[in-house]
C-alpha cells in the first residue's frame, strides 16, 4: 500500500489459532493491546467484515489512547486486515499475518499510509510493545 510501512514480527510459542482469537476476542484484546507495562486496555468490537472496534488505551497519567477501525479481511487463522484510526493518524491500515514456524507462531503486523517520519517511528515502537505484551500474555 505505502512505500514504507511499519512492519513488526515476533515469533511467539502458540498456535495459530490461539494467536488469531487473541486478535479478534475483546477479552483476551484488553490484556495486551497496548504498549507498556503501566498501561491497560479497554477493548469491544463486532469482529465481521464491516464491524468495528474500539481500544482505549489507559495511561497511568490518566491519558486515554482511543483507536477505531473496521475490519475489512478475516480469514481465520492467516489473516486480518483492518482500519486504524486515532487522534494522531487517519485511514491507515493494518494487515496481520499469522505464520506456523517450528517454534509456534510467527505474527507479522505491516501498518500502512502511515505519514513519515515521528508517527512511523511511534507506531513502529508501539507494535513492538504490544508484540511483547501478546507474547507474556499467551505464554503465562
Amino acid at each position: 500500500m505505502s512505500d514504507n510501512p511499519v512492519v513488526v514480527s515476533k515469533v511467539i510459542n502458540t498456535s495459530r489459532e490461539e494467536l488469531f482469537e487473541a486478535f479478534t476476542n475483546p477479552n483476551i484484546m484488553s490484556k495486551w493491546f497496548y504498549p507498556e507495562e503501566d498501561m491497560s486496555a479497554e477493548v469491544t468490537n463486532t469482529f465481521n467484515v464491516g464491524g468495528g472496534y474500539v481500544i482505549k488505551m489507559h495511561c497511568k497519567n490518566g491519558e486515554i489512547y482511543t483507536h477505531v477501525g473496521e475490519y475489512m479481511e478475516i480469514a481465520p487463522p492467516e489473516k486480518l486486515v483492518f482500519t486504524w484510526n486515532s487522534d494522531f493518524v487517519q485511514n491507515t491500515v493494518v494487515t496481520v499475518t499469522f505464520s506456523g514456524v517450528d517454534s509456534g507462531t510467527e505474527v507479522t503486523i505491516s501498518h500502512d499510509l502511515l505519514p513519515t517520519g515521528e508517527m512511523t517511528e511511534n507506531h513502529r515502537k508501539g507494535w513492538g510493545g504490544c508484540l511483547n505484551r501478546l507474547e507474556s500474555t499467551m505464554v503465562s
